[in-house]
Parts: structure tokens; C-alpha cells; sequence
């Protein structure tokens, strides 16, 4: 998988976590109402007794509790939110469905609890049903305006369904609400998307202070600290980006997705055994497909095919576990699919599917990737244009533009986009950084004739 998606893929898991930290459980909470929004968001990411359990340790706490008392629809939500841990700190997709059983127990005893509510939107989210996410955050948010993690929920997923006016309103009442960390990370991803790299470093660097000084746990700095860095790698700040996955594993030793930034980091370099190494490690105690993918790639790139082999086998497997646990994985796979040359025709179906559920730039970039590798230039054209329309600076983004424009002769614009992939990131993709740097020197030599 190219570096530009596997981040957006993390931010998801990220976003989760950040979701997940803004729900307040209130024993005795019999109904949606009004809560302290100021302190539910300034809470988020900070320590507390539970994080002193392992997630397996919490899990079995609450069913305990749920066992002894079958009538208990908090502690259905606590263990529904132990389950989401779970699945956030090691990547099983079980966990999501058993999260969501526990919810719709919690909620056939207590159908208005505000916190299950909120969770079940959550989880919704995680499943990449983004629209289900949305109108479950709506439910809450319309009954309890201070709802902080409904409000975050209608923003995220605004976000992902494509949505961008909506999300930046979303934001705004939410800062309006509280000035924190949660809600700066927040506006520095809509920051990053709109072209903005500026104002989203910013907000990030920003972000990491507010964490630090609001005492948030090891988990939510080494999170803040890992968007930093991705942001740096996506502006071809390689050396900084190291730096904030570093500190990340300062937060929290043995962080997978520090560990993975790393790993980036190196395959930049070319020091394709340490990337290798390192990404053996997350994908053995992290195996989504982003990360199979990311070392099959590196594989790949060593020029160890057997290796690369053996990775792409393995994201069948993932993919069908995540389907039969009710994840949507076709904007990931589409995007596989056709980066590497695989059923190009399933590439083109799933691409075209989750552009009509959610047309976010990222859909439209997928799908405009599909079409070219297809042979379908020109319909492609349109789609790759609309991918661009926020004025986005990521260097994939712009790299497909420039392809798209030279398989169709317009090779001014195909300069102008290949030219801005380099200058930011030169190392942007292990896939095609080579061969965006020989189209541009072909597109150079025609000009000089």
C-alpha cells in the first residue's frame, strides 16, 4: 500500500481511539441528558483507573459484573468499551462485533443511555459505516446538545462520507465547546485536506503541547505525537517526522504505529532490512492490511519476492475476516488491487461502490486510479480533478493527476502535477516515487525538442 493511503488508513484507527476517549460513563445515567460538553472533551485521552488494567483485565472485570447482575446495561457499555480497546491496541476485527453485541445488550435494557448510544456510533465508525455512524450521532446530539462525543462522531464521519462543510461546522461547535487536544487534532486533519500543510502542522504541534499539559495518557500523547509525524512525512519532512515517531515510543514503549512510522522511514531510505524488520514486528502483533501490505511492499521494493509473496497472501485472509465481522474494506482493497495490477475489474467495482456510499476526495482518487489502470483515461480524468478540488497537497493524490494527464497528452498539467508530488516528498511512494522522477524526465525531454 503506498505511504499516502496507509496514513489515511491510520488516522481512521486514531480517530477511533480519540472516539472512544471522549464517551463519559455516568452510573445511574438513566436517560440523554445534559452533561458537561467543556469537560468531556478536555477529559479525553487523560489517565484513569482503568487504564491500569490491560484490556483483557478490563474486558473480564466487566463481564463479571454483567454475569452477576444481567439487568446492568453500564456495565454491558463498560465491556462493549473494553472491547473497543481491545481491538484498537491489537487490530482484532472480533472485537468490534463482540463490542457491538455488548452495546445492543446495553441498549435492550436501557434504550435512551447516552453513553452505549455513543459507543454504538463509535463502533459504527470502525466498521467504516459511516453513514450508520452519523445517524447514530445525530440520535444523541439532538437530544443532548452537549453531547461532546456525538458532536465528534457527526464531524469524523461527515469527514469520511465526504461531507466537508458539514464536518468543518461540526468542528466548530465543538470548539466552540472546549479548546483541547482531541478537537485541534481535529481541525489540523480538515487542515491537511484543504491544502492547508501550514495551519495543520501548527494545529498538530499545538495539539502535542495541549496533551502534555492536560496530562493525557501515554496512549493519547504517543497518538498526537504519531499524527505529527505522518504530517511531516507527507510534506517530505523525513528527518522531523522520525523525531515524532521517537517520541511517540517515548510515550509509550513498543507503540505499533510508531513503530510502523518508522519502519516508513526507513523504506524512504532505502534501508529496506531495518523496514523490513520493523514492520515484521507490528504486522505480528498488529496484522491489519495496511501493515501486511506496507511489508509486502518493502518486500517488494528489496527485491525479495518470495517475501512480498507471502504478505499479499496473507491480505485475502485479512480481508475476509474483516468482511465477515461486518468491516467495509473496500476503499483499502480497491486501492490494493489496483496498485498492484491484481483483479482490476474488482478494483473498478469496489472503487465505484464506495465513491455512490461516500464521495470523499479519497474515493474519487481511488476510483480515478482504478479507471487508469483500467486503460479508462478519460473518465478517470474527471474523478482525479475532483480528488483535487480542496486543494489538497498530498503527493499521491497529485502524482495519479500527473499520470492521468500524460496517458491523455496534456503534458503541461501532467508536469505541473508530477513536478509538486516530488518537490514534496521525492520518497512518497515505495510504488511509483521511481516512476514519477522518470515521467517527469521524459515530459522534460519534450519539452527541449
Amino acid at each position: 500500500m503506498t505511504k499516502g493511503r496507509l496514513i489515511a488508513a491510520v488516522l481512521i484507527l486514531g480517530v477511533l481511539a480519540g472516539l472512544v476517549a471522549f464517551s463519559r460513563s455516568r452510573a445511574g445515567d438513566s436517560g440523554l441528558t445534559p452533561s458537561s460538553a467543556s469537560t468531556a472533551v478536555a477529559s479525553q485521552g487523560s489517565a484513569s483507573e482503568s487504564s491500569r488494567l490491560s484490556a483483557d483485565q478490563f474486558i473480564e472485570f466487566w463481564r463479571q459484573r454483567a454475569e452477576r447482575d444481567p439487568r446492568d446495561y453500564i456495565s454491558y457499555t463498560e465491556l462493549a468499551a473494553g472491547f473497543l480497546r481491545r481491538a484498537r491496541e491489537t487490530g482484532d476485527v472480533d472485537s468490534y462485533t463482540r463490542a457491538e453485541a455488548a452495546l445492543q445488550q446495553a441498549l435492550e435494557l436501557n434504550p435512551k443511555y447516552e453513553s452505549a448510544v455513543a459507543y454504538l456510533a463509535t463502533v459504527r465508525y470502525a466498521k467504516h459505516d459511516f453513514a450508520g455512524a452519523l445517524e447514530t450521532a445525530q440520535q444523541v446530539y439532538s437530544l443532548n446538545p452537549g453531547a461532546a462525543q456525538a458532536l465528534a462522531v457527526i464531524g469524523d464521519a461527515n469527514l469520511e462520507l465526504g461531507r466537508y462543510s458539514e464536518a468543518e461546522e461540526a468542528y466548530d461547535r465543538l470548539l466552540r465547546l472546549s479548546q483541547s487536544a482531541p478537537v485541534s487534532s481535529r481541525l489540523a486533519r480538515l487542515a491537511e485536506l484543504q491544502g492547508r500543510p501550514d495551519d495543520a502542522v501548527r494545529l498538530l504541534q499545538q495539539t502535542v503541547a495541549e496533551g502534555d499539559e492536560s496530562g493525557a495518557s501515554p496512549e493519547s500523547i504517543a497518538w498526537y505525537h504519531l499524527q505529527l509525524g505522518n504530517l511531516y512525512f507527507n510534506t517530505g519532512d523525513i528527518e522531523a517526522a522520525e523525531k515524532e515517531y521517537e517520541r511517540a515510543l517515548e510515550a509509550l514503549p513498543d507503540y505499533v504505529h510508531a513503530l510502523a512510522g518508522l519502519a516508513k522511514v526507513h523504506a524512504a531510505r532505502e534501508d529496506y532490512d531495518a523496514a523490513i524488520a520493523l514492520y515484521s514486528r507490528v504486522a505480528a502483533r498488529y496484522p491489519i492490511p495496511e501493515y501486511v501490505i506496507a511489508l509486502g511492499d518493502v518486500y517488494a521494493a528489496a527485491g525479495r519476492l518470495d517475501g512480498a509473496a507471502r504478505q499479499y497472501d496473507l491480505v485475502a485472509a485479512i480481508d475476509r475476516l474483516y468482511k465477515a465481522n461486518g468491516v467495509n474494506t473496500d476503499l483499502q482493497m480497491a486501492m490494493y488491487f489496483a496498485d498492484h495490477d491484481l483483479r482490476l475489474d474488482e478494483a473498478l467495482r469496489q472503487a465505484r461502490a464506495v465513491y455512490q456510499q461516500r464521495p470523499s476526495i479519497q474515493a474519487a482518487d481511488a476510483l480515478a486510479w482504478a479507471l487508469y489502470k483500467s486503460g479508462r483515461y478519460e473518465e478517470s480524468r474527471a474523478y482525479s480533478r475532483e480528488a483535487l478540488r480542496l486543494g489538497t497537497q498530498d503527493p499521491l493524490m497529485l502524482f495519479h493527476a500527473g499520470m492521468i494527464e500524460y496517458r491523455l497528452d496534456d503534458y503541461d498539467e501532467a508536469r505541473t502535477h508530477l513536478e509538486r508530488a516530488v518537490k514534496i516528498n521525492p520518497r512518497f511512494s515505495l510504488l511509483y516515487a521511481e516512476t514519477a522522477s522518470e515521467t517527469l524526465d521524459e515530459l522534460r525531454a519534450v519539452v527541449r525538442r
